[in-house]
């Protein structure tokens, strides 16, 4: 036992293959980015740098499965709460699925991970739980929202970013010169002027018209809150000049934002799409603040007790790397069904370190 939770006992075995999991799709992930970006190399040394809490990455991520072993545990607990079981079909799905992760992944292996069969289980027992739990815990979220909160203004822009390029001896940024920001202002104006030449404005592809002007430009369409929000990140300037316009119509200055000159025209006052995906979208962030809140409380009233002689035998270091056994089963994504959750996990051990085989011994012992 690793640690507990209410009347649960946590066994080493569960968290270990929680920890080699994650670390499994952290590594996954890393070096997708690496090889996106050309970087050679591995991201295999990423366990043992420090953040500014002093803790290394490896220690911080035996945090975030503690934690995420204290709200499964807390979700279980309520389960009845909500009339949430796991039927039949889906305990069948999870054996089936625990019996084949044992089979993909040797004896070796097994006994790093210090884990077994039925830790499988509970953890896809658990994880089918958590994915069941949020309907339920989040239908009396109120679903009306306010033109205020989700009608969308859709503009096209073509913006001339007045930031500065280069740096200093310090790597500070450099600022432009009030010449060199007339400049950009002047191509700004350019393609201001081939839109109002246009035969139509409205439907004028401003994106073709700005590279006329130089190759670097372009435009794009982003949506913004016609009412306004924090939220929004299009420049405050563009909005208000948006808003002045009727649909079809570009602005007939040049506006000028924080970082930059903006040729602007306002395609929609209300589009439809937008402001139908805005809706989602808010009513989407309430039930996950509520799902987020009331699992917060939970947490508080039932703190996960751990037992940190044994949870320190598990290390997350650059000596002990856990990768994916094969890249061609979607392993960097995860899923609360429990056949998949289990197909993307199988792992093997890149090193010699063997703190995950004490471990094992002291599970068995308890």
């Amino acid at each position: 036992t690793v640690a507990t939770v209410g009347d649960e006992k946590v066994t080493l075995g569960l968290a270990s293959y929680m920890v080699r999991d994650q670390q499994a799709q952290t590594m996954s992930y890393y070096n997708m980015l690496m090889s996106q970006y050309g970087v050679s190399g591995s991201a295999s040394n990423v366990w043992d740098q420090k953040g500014d809490d002093g803790k290394t990455v490896g220690e911080s991520s035996k945090d975030g499965v503690m934690t995420t072993i204290n709200q499964l545990y807390v979700l279980k607990a309520h389960a009845a709460d909500y009339d949430v079981t796991i039927t039949d079909d889906e305990e069948k799905a999870i054996k089936e699925a625990a019996a084949e992760f044992i089979k993909d992944n040797d004896e070796k292996i097994l006994k790093k991970l210090a884990v077994s069969e039925d830790d499988i289980v509970t953890y896809l027992e658990l994880v089918t739980i958590r994915s069941k739990m949020h309907d339920p815990m989040t239908a009396d979220v109120d679903t009306e929202v306010s033109a205020n909160e989700k009608d969308q203004t859709r503009v096209t822009i073509v913006k001339v970013s007045t930031e500065g390029t280069e740096k200093d001896d310090d790597g500070n940024t450099i600022d432009l010169t009030d010449e060199e920001k007339a400049q950009k202002k002047d191509l700004a104006q350019q393609v201001l002027d081939k839109v109002k030449a246009s035969d139509d404005v409205a439907n004028a592809d401003m994106d073709a018209l700005a590279k006329e002007v130089d190759d670097s430009l372009s435009a794009t369409a982003p949506a913004f809150t016609t009412a306004g929000s924090t939220d929004d990140t299009l420049d405050e300037a563009v909005q208000d000049a948006a808003l002045e316009l009727k649909d079809g119509e570009v602005a007939d200055s040049v506006i000028e934002g924080d970082d930059g000159y903006y040729v602007v025209r306002l395609d929609k006052m209300l589009d439809e799409d937008a402001t139908e995906n805005k809706e989602k979208t808010v009513i989407s962030e309430r039930k996950s603040d509520l799902f987020d809140s009331t699992l917060e409380d939970w947490v508080k009233e039932e703190k996960i007790k751990v037992k940190d002689k044994v949870w320190d035998q598990i290390t997350v270091t650059d000596s002990v790397s856990f990768v994916y056994k094969s890249a061609d089963s979607s392993d960097d994504t995860k899923s609360s069904d429990a056949q998949d959750s289990t197909e993307d996990t199988s792992s093997q051990d890149n090193s010699e370190d063997t703190t995950t085989e004490d471990a094992a011994a002291e599970d068995s012992a308890e």
